[in-house]
């Protein structure tokens, strides 16, 4: 009974731990680049970063900006 308290209270600080490491992005919107025949935008889901595509341009947020660069060049 003990072992299965233990493993319960465990899991739940696990859970929480990975809930509480995502990151959420809460900057305005700017101009990232363009829409093309890149991946670019399949990088960004893939990294877990946000945008919009509006008119062809890419918007992420800005406080977003360094991990695209880091994870999109």
């Amino acid at each position: 009974m003990k072992n299965k308290v233990t493993l319960t209270i465990c899991l739940f600080i696990l859970f929480t731990i990975a809930i509480g490491c995502q990151k959420e992005y809460k900057g305005e919107y700017i101009r990232w680049g363009e829409k093309n025949n890149s991946n670019a935008t399949e990088l960004l889901k893939k990294n877990g970063i946000p945008y919009k595509i509006k008119d062809g341009i890419i918007y992420i947020p800005e406080d977003a900006f360094d991990k695209s660069i880091s994870c999109c060049s």
